[in-house]
């Protein structure tokens, strides 16, 4: 390994250029965070979510909801609200739910989920809250001077959120670009013939050192825990001789997605 892609510099580097923006508001955002039945991790997640809001004065309102009923009429009342800048709705979610967050409006869509956002990120429309995960291996990319032009980059996954938004943001780079998923056969032939490889399939140390050919750059999306500890979807130790530049896990992408959200938020609080 030549090259650790860390998350800590990408983040600094974001939040210097939106710290700009947050003092030239004259409303300061302010956003609702819904979640159905929330389990511990969720939790955990909404509360970083709150502590990163809280360094930077961003207004922070949580709605915990037992029932589906309950959750749209908060889901309503956030839309409607004039003080509401943006909506947040924590994952998973039953699909049932699905129509009721697509009726967020553009503006308030802060992670970018909804399906008219996601269809002017496939069109390569600017000025739009695209979805975090997917922003930051592109943000990684161009803070590290990571040129993908022709290049043959593989995504294993297909995900909303991180695999389907990245393949017209790749494309914007002039990658060549390549999806992998549980259905794919012969998985292992197409990533040896990968320059780069972006792992978003939440399986722990998937990917070994002979699954790729030397001196790939590798993205690690994945979150994991095993034994009690955190890890990608990446064998990190196994992987890192073998590749050019790679991810680590914690301290990589997840760092960064973190920074987009605060980013997002205050674009759309930018556009209220």
């Amino acid at each position: 390994m030549e090259l650790l892609l860390e998350g800590k510099a990408v983040s600094k580097y974001i939040k210097s250029k939106f710290e700009e923006k947050l003092n030239k508001l004259e409303k300061k955002p302010k956003i609702a965070v819904l979640t159905l039945n929330p389990d511990d991790s969720n939790m955990a997640y909404i509360k970083k979510i709150e502590k990163n809001c809280s360094e930077y004065g961003i207004g922070f309102i949580l709605s915990i909801t037992k029932t589906e009923q309950d959750f749209i009429k908060e889901l309503n009342k956030a839309k409607e609200s004039k003080e509401i800048t943006g909506i947040m709705c924590q994952q998973p979610l039953p699909r049932s739910l699905f129509n009721e967050i697509n009726t967020i409006p553009l503006e308030k869509d802060i992670e970018g989920i909804t399906h008219e956002s996601l269809g002017k990120v496939f069109v390569g429309e600017k000025n739009i809250n695209i979805p975090c995960t997917s922003k930051a291996v592109i943000e990684t990319f161009d803070f590290y001077n990571i040129d993908l032009t022709g290049k043959n980059v593989v995504v294993v996954g297909r995900s909303n959120i991180v695999g389907k938004p990245l393949i017209p943001q790749l494309l914007e780079k002039n990658a060549t670009v390549t999806v992998c998923h549980s259905k794919t056969q012969n998985i292992t032939d197409i990533l040896k013939m990968a320059d780069v490889i972006i792992m978003a399939i939440g399986r722990a140390k998937f990917l070994k050192k002979e699954m790729i050919k030397e001196g790939a750059i590798i993205i690690d999306v994945g979150i994991n825990f095993e034994g009690g500890k955190i890890c990608g979807d990446v064998d990190f130790e196994d992987v890192k001789e073998k590749a050019y530049a790679i991810t680590p896990v914690p301290g990589g992408i997840g760092v960064v997605t973190n920074t987009l959200l605060i980013e997002n938020i205050i674009n759309s609080a930018r556009r209220d």
